[in-house]
């Protein structure tokens, strides 16, 4: 396969290029300066990865980067975002130009026979109970605006252009393991309970929203299951995720109880993604035939070994 990855550089995408096969043709495009990937690509031994310097936003480097690779591709998984919440109410037109605009450089410039993108569940934030593809979404947050946008664009190219013969839209809801943002809660819940052996922990709002995220090995093999499935021409939009209605606070509960901590918790503040609904993972599963195995302690346990390597520290 000849596959494409947006956003390479990032959590995901990470994964995925450990993931793939190596008789995959794989181009990756990373935001220029970014020698960290460099040397993550080097260090790993990905020989068969190429990597190409490219700014979405920039027109002019998405036009000389599909000159570059030919431009043509059998699969395209998009994972280039802004994926910062706060960062979209803070700056909108930054989110915007990077969700939207981005992605539009690309279709304006490549050929594909399947476009994976990864969208997310936070475009049914103001919904309650169950949700999936059909309900009418009316998202107030900028990152969430601008991810339900970017999804009508791939639909009006799949209408109007011959560029783009098929697209998955998947509403992922998350994960969490190796190389993820150090400002994401599970990263702060090993470094609080497994190596500062701190019991507390402030967490943000009151606790009650939902939180639906799955080990990130489970999410890559949904996402090779998804790029190895033979496609139909036309867009899809699945929802991805565990379906949990576990809140925000017995997770980090369970969090403390898998390093042997006794939590003492406080709150503040107002969490700005609160979700009160849950969707059905029996969709993806059926189609993709995935479903997520990897518990949440066991998923801690594997994070934690992680930043002990990385970090240099000692846990017992």
């Amino acid at each position: 396969m000849r596959l494409l990855v947006t956003g390479a550089a990032g959590f995901i995408g990470r994964n995925i290029l450990l993931a793939v096969p190596h008789t995959w043709e794989v181009i990756t495009l990373y935001r220029p300066g970014n020698t960290d990937f460099l040397h993550f690509l080097q260090e790993k031994q990905l020989r068969h990865i190429q990597p190409v310097a490219c700014d979405l936003t920039d027109e002019g480097q998405v036009r000389q980067a599909m000159h570059l690779t030919g431009g043509a591709f059998e699969a395209c998984l998009a994972l280039a975002s802004n994926t910062s919440i706060p960062g979209s109410i803070e700056h909108p037109i930054q989110d915007a130009t990077i969700n939207i605009l981005g992605l539009l450089h690309l279709l304006q410039y490549c050929t594909l026979k399947h476009l994976v993108y990864l969208s997310s569940g936070a475009v049914y934030i103001g919904l309650r109970g169950a949700v999936g593809p059909l309900a009418p979404v009316v998202p107030t947050l900028p990152y969430a605006i601008s991810k339900l946008a970017a999804e009508h664009y791939i639909q009006a190219y799949i209408q109007h252009h011959t560029s783009l013969q098929a697209a998955t839209i998947l509403r992922f809801f998350g994960a969490y393991g190796p190389y993820e943002p150090v400002r994401k809660l599970y990263t702060k819940l090993v470094r609080r309970f497994a190596f500062e052996r701190n019991p507390h922990f402030t967490v943000t709002g009151d606790g009650e929203n939902y939180i639906d995220a799955m080990y990130v090995d489970d999410a890559i093999t949904a996402l090779m299951a998804v790029l190895t499935e033979p496609v139909s021409e036309g867009v899809r939009c699945v929802d991805l995720g565990v379906g949990s209605r576990e809140s925000v606070k017995e997770v980090v509960l369970r969090a403390a109880h898998t390093f042997g901590i006794e939590p003492q918790l406080q709150y503040e503040g107002v969490s700005a993604e609160y979700i009160q609904f849950v969707i059905d993972p029996r969709t993806f599963a059926s189609l993709y035939h995935f479903t997520p195995t990897i518990s949440l302690e066991v998923g801690l346990q594997r994070l934690a070994t992680h930043l002990a390597q990385v970090e240099g520290i000692m846990n017992d």
